[in-house]
């Protein structure tokens, strides 16, 4: 009787060739997420910064709620299809958790901060959106995208100290250009 027994070598070059295919598999998928999700924060952004400079109201800042509120649709709507279908990846799996990590603390921050302290919601929303994109980039080995996250939330944790709460938008807007948008463009002309 013939057995066939892998080297310990032989063992881990299959593992880490799987983990690469699965790296560039989901490049080829999430660009059009990312640039829709971009889309809505950037759209968002413009909207908040526009009423608050308008009206001086910082109630205006619950409209960042409303990002998860048409988000989701859009994304069920006009991604129907473009993703990949089948079994999640390992790379896809922990790319999601990041994401959907980013999407509760954010989401409970900003509840909490809105009645405490609402000048620094943005601000903390928004480094961590640097933190989600700095991991995402760790995990596709994607320089621009780690840089662009560490640009992000050391820029909002500097900002914090010398800019007035109006311009937090302003700094969703960049966030958004540089760790969904430009990306996401990216990994779509990469996949093309």
């Amino acid at each position: 009787m013939e057995t066939n027994v892998m080297s310990p070598e032989k063992s881990f070059q299959i593992i880490n060739d799987a983990i690469e295919k699965s790296r560039k598999d989901f490049e080829k998928d999430a660009g059009s997420p990312m640039i829709l999700w971009g889309a809505v924060v950037l759209a968002f952004s413009i909207a908040v910064y526009s009423m608050l400079k308008l009206t001086g109201n910082l109630s205006w800042n619950f409209l960042w709620f409303g990002i998860p509120v048409l988000g989701w649709p859009l994304s069920i709507i006009l991604l129907k299809g473009k993703c990949k279908k089948g079994g999640k990846s390992f790379i896809s799996r922990t790319v999601g958790y990041i994401w959907i990590s980013y999407g509760i603390f954010a989401t409970i921050l900003s509840i909490v901060f809105a009645f405490l302290a609402p000048q620094f919601t943005g601000y903390i929303t928004a480094v961590l959106l640097g933190f989600a994109a700095v991991m995402t980039g760790f995990v596709l080995k994607n320089n621009y995208i780690i840089i662009g996250g560490f640009l992000t939330g050391i820029g909002c944790t500097i900002a914090l100290f010398y800019t007035k709460v109006e311009f937090t938008p302003l700094f969703f807007t960049m966030a958004s250009i540089l760790n969904l948008i430009i990306p996401g463009i990216m990994m779509n002309k990469k996949a093309n």
